[in-house]
């Protein structure tokens, strides 16, 4: 359900703000992009999201709503008890991003390089349980016992990367988005180092 309302909030935003912005120019700014990558504990990691140049000459601002989810889970031993944790850093990211690309001018091909940062609402759930340890807190049916922790709230992300771009309006970036979640979510970590590949297409 949460996924579902983030989804449609994005959604809303692109809607109402990509006609407005193809109409103040007509030169190709608006982009959109997706990317697939990991974190830091080799989870999986994946963003979508749409955005608007403001051209500064080499240095141009890159301004963008986002998506993003991050997902990490491990089995690991402890002692006699078999743990396994779920830390669902089913991180849901929602918010807003500027990219300074370093290098960058539309239209033309090359290598760049980027570094932003963003904000926005941010869903952790965290989980963890055993087959044998009772003393996690809530019993399970078939024995041991779980618990977990969940919350919505704010947080910001730091990006830094680089990239290629192509004649077409088209680039491929490699970028590392570092999550900090404001707030404590049992064990979930609070700053979530992400690597992800992007591509990305101007109209």
């Amino acid at each position: 359900m949460k996924v579902r309302s983030y989804l449609f909030v994005f959604f809303v935003i692109c809607l109402f703000l990509c006609p407005v912005i193809a109409f103040s120019s007509k030169i190709p700014k608006i982009g959109v992009r997706g990317g697939l990558g990991t974190d830091i504990n080799l989870g999986l990691a994946f963003g979508v999201g749409g955005n608007y140049l403001l051209d500064m000459g080499d240095n141009p601002l890159e301004l963008g709503v986002l998506l993003f989810y991050s997902h990490w889970s491990e089995t690991s031993y402890e002692g006699i008890y078999d743990y396994e944790y779920n830390e669902s850093s089913d991180i849901i990211v929602f918010g807003m991003m500027a990219n300074y690309l370093f290098g960058y001018k539309l239209g033309t091909p090359g290598m760049f390089l980027l570094a932003g940062f963003g904000f926005g609402m941010m869903s952790v759930d965290w989980e963890e349980w055993s087959p044998d340890d009772e003393s996690l807190g809530e019993y399970l049916p078939d024995g041991g016992s779980r618990q977990d922790a969940s919350g919505t709230g704010a947080g910001s992300v730091f990006n830094l990367g680089g990239g290629m771009a192509f004649l077409n309006g088209a680039d491929i970036r490699f970028e590392i988005p570092v999550i900090l979640v404001f707030g404590e979510y049992g064990e979930a970590s609070t700053v979530v180092p992400t690597f992800i590949i992007t591509a990305g297409m101007r109209f």
